[in-house]
């Protein structure tokens, strides 16, 4: 058995069917000029004697990769998986292959992973920002030289080039203004890092609501965290240990909504009886969590899909089709349990 240095190749293929190497080549792209029969004998015996293609030879002659890269937050976030699920199937329609790097929204991360895959020839790069990203200077190894980018979901402050995102200051006034017309006069809510366009976006679309329901905005009640579920649990532990309590709550995302209803449950506080509450990107916790939470849907699989349909248009310089530089996709607000009157 060869090791790691001394990999099985296709002259190894080659000698053992007494075939050329460019006939055991072509078989194995599953070349017409090869017959049915020799390239079906070739596939086999590679399977057998355990060849994989060397896709970075292959990419250098080809100058193309077939290969997207993809920088995330976590992919253990609902809205995230439910999107490099749409990218993964639209990718395999075009014949790209994706690799994927967590930031675990550090800017240092996100940096080395940038540098990663260009350093991989990577033939186009889409990413969320992490949450502290303020610039995309760290991109430029991409953007200067002409290698497709697109940002789809978060976003950094001005960047230029494509995006693909939702309606985050319609998501925020919907949430907001429902909570309104369900009776709710003190709203408080959960933000993520304001230097980050979705969280900028929602508060803005907080605020919009409450003003247009003549209702004064209160800074006190804006919490600012990384709506992880532990961060969540201790704003919800310093709101409800205030004498003066919120009658409803907006959460830039379903798991801060979720630790806030488990911590108002433990304190013996009614949801929505007394608290009415309503979350962000419809996680499947958003319904079986009880009770069941109200949140905005904003269609993470199908902007996966349209983030890897712009990239591809991108690279294969597609003029036949005018490709929107900065798509945005509607939000929707789903009425669950936690805001019935």
């Amino acid at each position: 058995m060869k090791d790691r240095t001394n990999r099985i190749t296709i002259y190894d293929i080659a000698q053992k069917l007494d075939l050329s190497a460019s006939t055991v080549s072509r078989a194995l792209q599953n070349n017409p000029l090869i017959n049915l029969e020799t390239r079906e004998k070739v596939q086999e015996t590679a399977a057998e004697m355990g060849y994989v293609a060397n896709w970075m030879a292959s990419s250098l002659r080809k100058k193309r990769s077939n290969i997207l890269g993809l920088i995330v937050p976590r992919t253990s976030m609902y809205f995230q998986s439910t999107a490099i699920s749409g990218i993964q199937h639209e990718a395999h329609k075009y014949g790209f292959s994706i690799v994927i790097g967590q930031s675990d929204e550090t800017v240092a991360m996100e940096k080395e992973l940038v540098h990663t895959f260009y350093s991989l020839r990577v033939d186009g790069l889409l990413a969320v920002a992490s949450m502290f990203t303020t610039n995309f200077d760290h991109f430029n190894p991409f953007i200067k030289n002409n290698i497709p980018l697109v940002f789809y979901d978060r976003v950094p402050a001005d960047f230029p080039g494509y995006t693909i995102t939702g309606d985050d200051f319609k998501g925020g006034f919907l949430a907001t203004e429902h909570l309104i017309k369900q009776g709710c006069k003190r709203i408080a809510h959960f933000s993520g890092s304001l230097t980050c366009n979705l969280y900028q976006q929602r508060l803005a679309g907080y605020k919009e609501a409450l003003a247009k329901h003549k209702i004064p905005f209160d800074e006190q009640l804006v919490y600012i965290h990384n709506l992880t579920m532990d961060a969540a649990t201790q704003a919800a532990q310093q709101m409800l240990d205030k004498r003066k309590q919120p009658d409803g709550l907006f959460a830039a995302n379903d798991s801060s909504a979720v630790a806030f209803i488990q911590e108002a449950r433990k304190r013996g506080i009614d949801i929505p009886g007394q608290i009415k509450v309503v979350g962000y990107s419809n996680d499947l916790s958003s319904r079986i969590i009880s009770p069941s939470l109200t949140t905005i849907e904003q269609s993470g699989y199908n902007m996966g899909q349209k983030a890897v349909e712009t990239l591809v248009q991108l690279i294969n310089h597609d003029e036949t089709v005018k490709v929107t530089k900065n798509y945005i996709f509607p939000v929707e607000l789903i009425s669950r349990e936690s805001t019935a009157s």
